[in-house]
Parts: C-alpha cells; structure tokens; sequence
C-alpha cells in the first residue's frame, strides 16, 4: 500500500501546480486571442511535464537511495551472521574432535592410528563441507541483493521512458514535433 501513497501524492501535488499555473498564465477562461492562449496552454503542458519528469526522478532517486541503504545493511548483516556460523561451526569440530579423540583414548586406539585418524578427517571434512555449502548459500544470498538493485534499476529506465513517451505523445498532440 506504501507503495501506491507516494505516486498518488506525486500526482496530487502536480495537479495543484498546474491548476496554479493554469490561474497564473490566464488559462481558466481569459479573453486573448486564440494564438496567445494556444502559447499559454503550450507554456503550461511544458511546464507540467517539466514537473513530471523532475518529480519521477525525485522519486526515483529517493526511491534508490533506500534501496541501497538496505541492501548494505542486509550484505552486512548477512557478513555478521555467515561470521558467527563460521566461528560456531569451528567450535563445534573443536567439540566433536575432543569426545572422538576421548572417546578413542579409551578405547585405547591412538588417534594417530590410521582408524583414529580416519575418523577424525571425516569430521574435519564434514565441517569443510558445510563450511563451503554455508558460502554457497552467502553468495547466493549477496546475488539476490544484487539482482533485486539490477532490477529496481532496470524498473526506474522503464518508468522514465514511459514518461518520456508519454509526454512525447502529448506533445504531438498538441502539434509539437
């Protein structure tokens, strides 16, 4: 809903400008000639799509500074937390290769034996391997950060030249070329 406030705002705001315009330059019903209303009313639309065009790339600008903000804190956020599994994950092997290494002792098998120490490189490995699924994951999760922004980006080109076209159209309308 947030989303559709600010347009609806921005639009409102433009609304009033150019009815204001419109009583400054005489549009709401003047007796000039034909040539000079024709002027006013073309002063008015340049001046409308003047406000338009400026207020999209306020908006759009606004718009991709929280974008961005969010997306470092997110990336931040996602470095604090891949940081901590990291240090849990080695305090967890340091854990596991005592109680196997303990555990080993008393059987009485040395865990430089090659039983011994097979078992504790298959931990090792295990946490190595989550270890690199966990970054997987990270990277991904970056990616998307990255994708969404690309998008955002690619959405913001596309409202503008809607605009653009826009107006565009409304000038040859009018008889602009």
């Amino acid at each position: 809903m947030a989303g559709l406030t600010t347009p609806v705002l921005a639009t409102l705001g433009t609304v009033r400008t150019v009815k204001s315009a419109a009583r400054t330059l005489g549009l709401d019903g003047g007796d000039d000639d034909g040539d000079e209303r024709r002027r006013r009313e073309d002063d008015l639309l340049d001046y409308r799509q003047a406000v338009e065009l400026s207020q999209l790339r306020a908006a759009q600008d606004l718009e991709a500074e929280t974008r961005r903000t969010d997306a470092e804190r997110r990336a931040r956020q996602i470095a604090v937390e891949a940081q901590a599994a990291e240090t849990r994950r080695q305090r967890s092997l340091r854990r596991a290769v005592g109680r196997q290494r303990a555990k080993l002792g008393g059987q009485g098998i040395s865990a430089a034996d090659g039983s011994g120490e097979a078992i504790l490189l298959g931990l090792v490995r295990e946490a190595a391997e989550e270890d690199a699924t966990a970054r997987s994951l990270d990277a991904l999760r970056l990616k998307a950060l990255d994708d969404e922004a690309r998008a955002a980006y690619r959405r913001n080109l596309l409202d503008l030249s809607e605009l653009t076209e826009r107006q565009r159209l409304q000038r040859l309308a009018r008889g602009y070329s």
